[in-house]
């Protein structure tokens, strides 16, 4: 039997991607996936815009959504899968959580005019398209009008945390993450842990209903891997992968690179079946 190759962590130009859901679908294609997930920040609407050709390609595509949670000060990505995206409460607030990311790339570009970088929120809007604006797209607009050398020095100088240009984001409590997911019937699971200064906050999701962590991601080694399996177990938890894919941004496009086996999706199906 054909081993079925998926990947469950995948963005694209409806958030900070540089691949429209349409690219990513037939590259994963490509590379021989049978089923992906499209997890953008904040969005689904890049689920949608893959919906179609996903179908024609015989690719299963898996609902999905990324949201930002902060915790003791440290800040935490969550992934919610099978979600019912269609919830009018979920749309509601999808759409409010867009409509924050506008005013807060705004604010940004505000600080940059102030520390005299002639930048237009017009010229991140244009690299945005239709996207969730966010820091990345500020960035891609600092190096497409040359105030800086590369997308790096463009954190590293005005964008990241404690920089000239930084503006907070405002984040979810780790409750109220979980309970959104859990709201559209979804499966709530911690992303690339091992990226996470505080490996305690696990248990601390646990209490609020955590379903599973994220194993697989390009950012774990094997060993790594291996150590978020065995804790998962040890704490009843599923565990997933995907390799966070954004596009070329970060040098090579990582669909399909992280050998995610196919039991995670399983896992994730049953605990969407058991809760719901």
């Amino acid at each position: 039997m054909q081993k079925r190759r998926i990947d469950l962590h995948i963005h694209t130009t409806a958030s900070d991607g540089l691949l429209t859901p349409v690219e990513v679908v037939e590259i994963a294609k490509k590379e021989g996936l049978s089923v992906i997930s499209i997890t953008d920040h904040d969005t689904i609407d890049g689920y949608q815009a893959a919906k179609k050709r996903a179908e024609e390609l015989g690719i299963e595509l898996i609902p999905g959504v990324e949201l930002s949670i902060s915790h003791r000060g440290e800040d935490f990505h969550l992934l919610g899968y099978l979600i019912d995206y269609e919830n009018p409460e979920f749309v509601k607030k999808i759409n409010s959580f867009q409509e924050e990311r506008r005013v807060r790339g705004e604010k940004m570009v505000e600080k940059l005019n102030e520390l005299g970088i002639d930048l237009s929120m017009e010229t991140v809007k244009n690299i945005a398209g239709k996207g969730a604006v966010g820091r990345p797209h500020l960035a891609d607009a600092l190096l497409k009008e040359e105030f800086v050398h590369t997308y790096e020095e463009a954190f590293a100088r005005y964008l990241g945390y404690h920089a000239q240009a930084y503006v907070p984001k405002r984040f979810l409590t780790p409750q109220e993450g979980v309970d959104l997911i859990h709201l559209v019937r979804g499966v709530a699971v911690l992303a690339h842990p091992g990226t996470c200064r505080s490996q305690h906050a696990i248990y601390d999701f646990l209490q609020l209903g955590l379903d599973g962590i994220e194993a697989y991601h390009h950012k774990h080694d094997r060993e790594t891997a291996q150590q978020y399996k065995n804790l998962a177990k040890k704490l009843g938890l599923i565990y997933t992968g995907g390799s966070d894919c954004h596009g070329r941004r970060g040098g090579k496009i990582l669909i399909g690179t992280v050998n995610v086996p196919y039991r995670c999706l399983e896992m994730l199906k049953k605990v969407k079946e058991k809760n719901y």
